[in-house]
């Protein structure tokens, strides 16, 4: 397992490269206000027949933060794009945590010639659900001098019973940009996830948290889309049941094509 660094579009990105085979490389995206090696656990054993890499978004971990202060998903997307140029990715699945899934649906819609698979763990919900006066307040929140804290602050509602996993997640927001973390809120705050889920064609699978099974999960949107519910667990699953998210990723490679 190694890390590389390379120019992207908007700046450095960095990457954690692993495993060996000719199997079809795997992409892993993190949760927005994460860092690459939330995925660290889940390199070695998906990576036993295949190349598989991690990258830090823009802003994120070791990753530079965007020159051009874009952290739209359309601009998370150029790092996908990016990142199949410089490790020369023809074909690939995609494995995206939390709101990185948006940035993996929208390179997927637009590319789904290199895209083999996408599959996404405890995915963002629809938005455009929670209360417009909520979602100001959010953002006014992050824009402020007390960003990082109340990053924290709503991490650790959601991290789950697992103190160890809580502290890691927190400690990686302080990775973030603040610029970065704001716009990764912004960009949650006004997505419409409906065009991408239509024009994605493509395999896919939804692994979801107990607490993220509600009206307002992608599969209530399109009850279409093939997913599993597990229970006991924060929204980091494959920290705190990585045997878990290992079989399913690995049943979901087994599938594609």
């Amino acid at each position: 397992m190694k890390q590389t660094l390379f120019a992207g579009t908007q700046g450095n990105l960095a990457v954690i490269e692993a495993g060996h085979g000719e199997g079809l490389p795997v992409l892993f995206l993190h949760a927005d206000s994460g860092r690459a090696s939330q995925w660290a656990e889940m390199l070695e054993p998906i990576g036993r027949d295949r190349k598989v890499y991690a990258l830090d978004s823009r802003g994120s971990g070791d990753s530079s933060p965007a020159a051009d202060g874009d952290y739209s998903y359309a601009g998370r997307a150029q790092d996908i794009i990016d990142t199949a140029a410089a490790f020369k990715l023809e074909r690939f699945i995609i494995v995206a945590h939390s709101g990185s899934g948006a940035a993996a649906l929208d390179y997927a819609a637009r590319y789904a010639d290199r895209v083999a698979g996408v599959f996404l763990l405890d995915p963002a919900t629809d938005p455009r659900a929670l209360p417009y006066e909520v979602r100001a307040g959010m953002l006014e929140a992050l824009a402020g001098p007390a960003s990082l804290d109340v990053q924290q602050g709503f991490y650790a509602t959601i991290a789950g019973n697992n103190v160890k996993v809580t502290s890691r997640v927190l400690e990686d927001c302080a990775a973030v940009d603040a610029a970065a973390r704001l716009g990764f809120a912004v960009a949650f705050a006004n997505w419409n996830p409906e065009p991408a889920l239509d024009a994605w064609k493509g395999p896919v699978f939804l692994l979801v948290s107990s607490a993220n099974d509600n009206p307002n999960a992608l599969y209530a949107l399109r009850p279409e889309l093939p997913h599993a519910v597990v229970a006991d667990t924060g929204h980091w699953i494959q920290l705190d049941q990585p045997e878990k998210v290992e079989r399913e990723i690995l049943r979901f490679i087994a599938s594609v094509r």
